[in-house]
């Protein structure tokens, strides 16, 4: 045997091979999964195995004597390209080429054409000529091909969104950070670190609460991050007063939220803060701006109502002014009567007679009219009297409204309600019967008296506003209604004020207390008054307000107030004043 193991051999020819060989190459060739044929010596076919036939479209005799490369090519890449590849083919070299194809289903393909010299010897030259269909192979090229493209688009969509999400982090005006299960920071933005005193965000890293400066805000963040890890909820606008290096105070709003993976349990904490400094102040200039605005647009009204009684008691005083000036001259005739002051006419005459006198005094008397005098007298006294209460009433109403109270106090809260509806009863007096049913029982509640006064003062007069339009809508004269009731249930404090005005759709319900949204026509409305209930009510004493509404049935709001603060309950008002 020529050659040893690992050496290479020389060809075996045909002639050395037994027939069983020759018959088992000659069909494996014929059946071959890849397209052969041989051509003779100029390139033209002799012989093709069935695979060639198939991928040609062409029998074996058909093909016979035709040049592969326009057999195969010429038909998809045009005569240019066949000429070139058979001009490269009869130079003897070899060619290599992928081309479409028109498969026997009548879908689109790919082909690779190969086709090289297969002996050298001008005796017995031939080329030998492979085809294959790679349309397969040409599919999953291109797909990895897009695949690749579509995770080079990702990764530079990634790195964007990152390099966006870092400028985001870097320029919002909120503090952003986020901790592992272990209370270590994962990262933060720019401006937490500088909250925390650092000068960068790397500086937070990997560290826990313990690894920093004690202050108020770790201890709070610390306890909000160990409610959310336990509950797996989040814990949302709470706030806390941070100090700054420069002494200062900033009212921050945190909320924590859970930081989830692939599993149920959260990952971590996400960490959120807004600095509401400055709202806060803006909240409390423009509450103060409202206030004096609904003070001043009082005043009118309650000179109104101080103007009906001043003028009754100015009429009777001046009638009794005139009333006295009348009554002391005629005593001033009786004196100088009883004195014998007056002298009888005429020269001579002596003093007058008892007829002289009874016929004077008669005349001063009946110039007097004593019945007209015993009856208006007393009528214009009590008037008077009427009339200076009614001042003063209004006055003590007013200097009740007007007092801001001190912080959280114990608060009568019917007697809020009274001098609140004594304030603005120029607004609803024209156009509503008022109504009060308030509950004698309900006792001291702690709340912000000045501020609660302003609520119900806003309530009452858009109800009142309600009110109003549905009388013009309607042309109907009848008076409407305003309704105010107060309850304790258990430790709630209710406060309801109804009113049959036009009543609200369900749109206009869902934006009422949203700042600057009003229904009202220009220069009759900010659209701050329900904003500001809302604020008072929920914000600063921790209660609620509601509505129900109708279109055309008139409105009710609910505001509930705690009756307690911290589980201690008042003490009952000694007096409650009655309305």
């Amino acid at each position: 045997m020529p050659g040893g193991a690992g050496q290479p051999t020389e060809d075996v020819a045909p002639s050395q091979m037994s027939p069983a060989i020759l018959r088992r190459l000659a069909r494996g060739t014929m059946h071959s999964p890849v397209g052969i044929a041989i051509t003779d010596k100029d390139g033209y076919l002799e012989w093709s195995n069935l695979t060639f036939s198939r991928l040609t479209g062409q029998d074996a005799a058909d093909l016979q004597g035709r040049h592969p490369v326009e057999v195969v090519v010429a038909p998809a890449c045009g005569a240019a390209e066949a000429d070139r590849l058979r001009s490269a083919v009869d130079a003897g070299d070899p060619v290599n080429i992928n081309c479409t194809q028109l498969r026997a289903d009548g879908s689109p393909g790919w082909i690779s054409f190969r086709m090289g010299p297969g002996n050298a010897a001008d005796e017995d030259a031939y080329y030998l000529v492979a085809i294959e269909d790679i349309t397969e192979q040409v599919r999953h090229e291109e797909e990895a091909r897009r695949a690749a493209q579509h995770a080079e688009a990702f990764a530079e969509a990634l790195r964007s969104e990152r390099e966006l999400l870092a400028s985001v982090l870097a320029t919002i005006p909120h503090v952003v950070f986020w901790k592992d299960t272990d209370h270590r920071y994962l990262g933060c933005n720019e401006a937490y670190a500088r909250l925390r005193g650092l000068e960068h965000e790397g500086e937070l890293t990997g560290r826990q609460e313990a690894d920093l400066h004690s202050d108020p805000l770790g201890a709070f963040i610390a306890d909000m991050e160990v409610r959310v890890l336990e509950s797996g909820a989040p814990v949302v606008d709470h706030s806390i007063t941070v100090p700054t290096a420069e002494g200062q105070t900033r009212m921050m709003v945190f909320s924590l939220l859970p930081r989830h993976t692939d599993g149920p349990a959260p990952a971590g904490v996400i960490g959120v803060g807004a600095d509401f400094t400055r709202m806060t102040a803006l909240e409390r200039q423009l509450a103060t701006a409202t206030r004096l605005e609904s003070i001043g647009q009082l005043a009118a009204g309650l000179a109104h109502e101080i103007n009906t009684p001043i003028q009754y008691v100015s009429d009777n005083a001046l009638f009794l002014a005139d009333s006295f000036t009348d009554v002391l001259e005629a005593l001033r005739s009786i004196a100088n009567l009883a004195r014998g002051a007056e002298q009888a006419p005429g020269p001579g005459s002596g003093a007058p007679t008892t007829e002289d006198l009874r016929v004077r005094l008669g005349l001063v008397v009946d110039g007097l009219d004593l019945d007209f005098l015993a009856s208006e007298i007393p009528d214009a006294l009590e008037q008077t009297l009427e009339g200076v209460a009614r001042v003063a009433e209004i006055v003590r109403a007013m200097k009740e409204f007007s007092h801001p109270g001190q912080g959280r106090v114990d608060t009568d809260i019917n007697r809020a309600v009274e001098s609140t509806v004594q304030v603005c009863r120029n607004e609803w007096k024209y156009v509503a019967e008022m109504r009060l049913d308030l509950d004698p029982a309900l006792g001291l509640v702690p709340c912000y008296e000045g501020e609660l006064k302003q609520v119900i003062l806003n309530l009452v007069v858009n109800a009142a506003h309600a009110i109003t339009e549905r009388r013009e809508q309607t042309d109907d004269p009848a008076l409407g209604r305003i309704e105010i009731t107060t309850r304790r249930d258990g430790e709630l404090i209710r406060i309801s004020i109804t009113d049959t005005g036009t009543g609200m759709d369900e749109t206009t319900k869902q934006r009422i207390f949203d700042p600057f949204f009003t229904t009202k026509d220009v220069g009759k409305g900010t659209g701050q008054g329900l904003a500001m209930a809302h604020s008072c009510i929920v914000g600063r004493h921790g209660g609620s307000i509601d509505v129900v509404t109708r279109p055309g049935c008139g409105t009710t709001f609910h505001v509930e107030l705690p009756a307690t603060v911290d589980g201690v309950t008042p003490k009952s008002p000694a007096t409650a004043g009655g309305w």
